[in-house]
């Protein structure tokens, strides 16, 4: 027997056993028919056929049968062709059924989930029962994985990602490096969210190279084949945008999303005024420039009317000021990483409420206290203060968890986890929804595991 087997983890024995021993298989195998029951429960018992038809979820409807038959022209600008085409994929094998969708979709969480489990077993040497319930009973998982929208497909892509990617800060191996690469430039297809996380990968991965005091030859040569990877994923669209729109932008929603959701919420959380005042100041704003250049922008392309309602709230953020800005920021960031998951539920949803970003309110504490002033509904109410205390408890850990880390582990390890938690509250701003948080739960959940692991240890 080789020396030192019996106190190596499940994973570097599986180095040299060449295969996954019977324990882990069995483990995970529970891992995901936990979370596959789960989930199965909630779509049949709070998820209405109605409920699928709404809001982002017809676009996508549509924007896969356009798909079916114009192929990767039919897809709309503003959106990525992933889902459109996971969508188009599954009703070609499976028939078009909105449930085949949700049935995929629930297997692709279930999954999800068992990476997370064989992640924190892999850094920390434990934990995989820790990881795997808590990613299990996730509420933000288990209710978006039963929506037609792109969360649940583009988490399963991040957390490939974020396995490969700490595998590679652990054991230094190439090969992890380029499917990390891989698999944020798949989940870049899906959503544009992640379309800046690459290059800030790549200049963090050229810092610690040369920290770790490797040849300009070799980080340049990491670089060239990283960017290769991805250019080959994410190159196709590049060359329709330019070819057709004479544009080098990825997707042309960016303008629609700053005018229309930045600045009013900005303008909101920063003190000025209500939403709907910030709105309202989007609109002149936009009329008077179209006078002002005397233009119409239905003479634009899409990534031209994206470019220019950029620019205007580039000018309208300017004239808040870096104050306004930083506030509206931080008042999101808190709101969408304390925010209670069972708000997005359906089932919550169909009861009797306001609408959150409706409700008048100078700041947001203003807002927050008419919005439960005009909630009408006792049930409503407290279903979601028990969701918001349990959405603050598993904050609380994963924080302490962090915290932790940050004194007891590899400080790179612990250093990209923060920059990718920073990374989705900086994109994500004053938009304020707890769907925006999917991206961070896996990382939260690495944070809490941490944490209740060492608890579990202390006599």
């Amino acid at each position: 027997m080789i020396k030192g087997f019996k106190n190596m983890s499940l994973f570097q024995r599986d180095r040299y056993t060449m295969r996954w021993p019977k324990k882990i298989i069995r483990d995970s195998l529970t891992v995901f028919l936990l979370a596959l029951f789960i989930r199965t429960i909630y779509s049949i018992f709070f998820v209405e056929s109605e409920y699928l038809s709404t809001e982002d979820q017809v676009h996508y409807i549509q924007l896969a049968n356009f798909f079916s038959t114009t192929g990767f022209l039919g897809v709309d600008t503003s959106r990525m062709p992933g889902y459109p085409l996971f969508i188009s994929s599954i009703y070609t094998v499976f028939g078009e059924s909105l449930w085949n969708v949700i049935s995929i979709q629930i297997l692709l969480d279930s999954a999800s989930c068992v990476v997370m489990a064989l992640m924190a077993q892999s850094i920390f040497s434990k934990g995989f029962w820790t990881a795997g319930i808590l990613s299990a009973i996730n509420l933000n998982m288990i209710i978006l994985s039963a929506s037609l929208l792109t969360d649940t497909l583009f988490l399963f892509l991040f957390i490939l990602f974020l396995f490969f990617l700490l595998q590679y800060l652990k054991n230094e191996n190439i090969k992890p490096l380029f499917l990390s690469v891989l698999f944020i430039s798949l989940a870049t297809l899906v959503r544009s969210s992640s379309y800046y996380l690459l290059p800030v990968l790549l200049i963090g991965l050229v810092i610690w190279r040369f920290w770790r005091r490797d040849t300009i030859f070799r980080v340049v040569t990491l670089l060239v084949l990283c960017i290769a990877v991805a250019g080959i994923l994410l190159g196709s669209i590049y060359q329709r945008n330019y070819q057709y729109y004479k544009s080098t932008e990825l997707t042309s929603l960016t303008g629609d999303h700053l005018l229309s959701w930045v600045v009013p919420a900005t303008y909101q959380y920063s003190g000025k005024g209500s939403y709907q005042e910030g709105k309202k100041l989007t609109k002149e704003r936009l009329s008077l420039a179209l006078q002002r250049d005397s233009l119409s922008l239905a003479l634009l392309n899409s990534f031209e009317k994206s470019s220019y309602k950029a620019d205007i709230s580039k000018e309208i953020l300017l004239e808040f000021g870096f104050i306004s800005i930083l506030k509206a920021w931080v008042t999101g960031s808190v709101i969408n990483i304390l925010a209670p998951s069972v708000a997005f539920s359906p089932a919550l949803r169909s009861l009797k409420h306001p609408s959150f970003y409706k409700t008048k309110g100078r700041g947001i504490v203003e807002k927050i206290f008419n919005y439960i002033k005009n909630s009408s509904g006792l049930l409503y109410l407290s279903i979601l203060a028990a969701g918001t205390i349990i959405s603050v408890v598993f904050t609380m850990l994963a924080l302490v968890g962090a915290f932790k880390m940050t004194l007891e582990f590899p400080p790179v390890t612990v250093i990209t986890l923060l920059i990718l938690v920073g990374y989705f509250l900086a994109i994500t701003g004053p938009i304020i929804g707890v769907k925006y948080r999917l991206p961070i739960e896996p990382i939260l959940i690495l944070f809490a595991t941490y944490f209740l692991n060492a608890v579990g240890k202390k006599p």
